[in-house]
């Protein structure tokens, strides 16, 4: 039987590329699908050529050509992602972490106990945290050029890893509101449940931005064995 040697392998990637497949890691999936496709192919008709091959696999995938595939890829990288989020943003409430938290939350609550003016506090604390933001997505842009530079691959796992554009436009626009409004908490139970409100979301942010991207590289090691080889 007919099977394809390494050069063809490459030209598989090439062609994913050219049909716009950016990531490495989906490049990889559907290289693995058209080959296996293509020998197929080859067992009942061995006179056709490479590209003959590869065109009638490619047209298996309808209209949109390798577009759903990456689309669903997609769709379960970001569920993977989000739940590498929770997995630890649930360890900062257990022990020893949850100390950590807990001094988090009270140094938040007496803020707005000891500062009468709680939209100062609200503010405060919102613009600090864009600050961060923006000094720390900066860092992860240069981090991701420089992996980029070094391999001369992407991995979209490793993009969600190393981008939190989404958080620093969330972040912005929940804490940019308060400048418009009267933020006065009158109630205890107002007060705890703000400040339990910014403590989720100052470790939400710490998971993003610090934890995640400081363990990518062993993320992508679990996620793809041929990661450790680029």
């Amino acid at each position: 039987m007919k099977k394809l040697n390494s050069y063809q392998i490459q030209q598989l990637y090439t062609f994913t590329r050219a049909h716009f497949v950016e990531y490495y890691d989906v490049q990889t999936e559907l290289v693995d699908h058209l080959a296996n496709d293509i020998e197929q192919i080859w067992q009942e008709q061995p006179h056709l050529t490479f590209e003959d091959t590869r065109t009638i696999s490619f047209k298996k995938f309808g209209v949109f050509g390798f577009m759903d595939v990456v689309e669903a890829r997609t769709k379960a990288l970001n569920k993977k992602y989000w739940k590498l989020v929770w997995g630890f943003f649930k360890e900062f409430f257990k022990i020893p972490q949850v100390i950590s938290t807990a001094v988090i939350f009270m140094v938040i609550y007496f803020s707005f106990i000891l500062v009468p003016n709680h939209t100062w506090v609200y503010v405060s604390i919102g613009f600090s945290i864009c600050a961060v933001l923006i000094v720390r997505l900066f860092q992860l842009q240069q981090l991701k050029k420089q992996r980029f530079k070094q391999t001369n691959k992407k991995w979209l796992l490793e993009e969600y890893i190393l981008n939190s554009g989404n958080i620093a436009s969330f972040a912005y626009v929940i804490f940019s509101v308060p400048l418009n409004l009267k933020v006065q908490l009158t109630a205890s139970y107002q007060i705890a449940l703000m400040s339990l409100f910014f403590t989720s979301y100052l470790l939400l942010i710490y998971i993003i931005t610090f934890v995640l991207p400081q363990k990518a590289e062993e993320i992508l090691e679990n996620q793809y064995p041929e990661y450790k080889l680029v």
